[in-house]
């Protein structure tokens, strides 16, 4: 779920948020979760952990600040390959930007043994 869409849920109208900068840096996100006292969550009212600037068509970039269990609801899901294969053609690209020698080359070993041995398993 989005953080607007929280929002929304509970009937909690962007103008009675915190206006945010515009992308905030991450220092300001931190300086303000670690508050003391700590924040009020935007929608319940408990501590807040987290806090996110969430962009309002209407009203602009505007602080959300979340307490854990609200948090993560509206946490981004990462969209990391589900698959070895998948981890490893993305680590082999990282490597090749990178400039790293022998980057087409990498490899994943399915245990110590083989890796010890110096190749995959399904090399003989």
């Amino acid at each position: 779920m989005e953080p607007a869409d929280l929002l929304t849920r509970h009937g909690i109208t962007p103008e009675h948020l915190d206006q945010a900068p515009a992308p905030p840096a991450r220092a300001q996100a931190l300086a303000r979760v670690q508050e003391v006292p700590p924040r009020p969550c935007t929608v319940c009212g408990a501590p807040a952990a987290t806090t996110r600037a969430v962009v309002f068509p209407d009203a602009g970039p505007r602080w959300v600040d979340l307490c854990w269990n609200h948090g993560m609801a509206v946490r981004r899901r990462h969209r990391l390959p589900q698959t070895l294969e998948g981890i490893t053609a993305d680590l082999r690209d990282a490597a090749r930007e990178a400039g790293l020698p022998a980057a087409e080359h990498l490899a994943f070993y399915s245990s110590f043994e083989a890796a010890a041995a110096g190749r995959p398993d399904e090399e003989p």
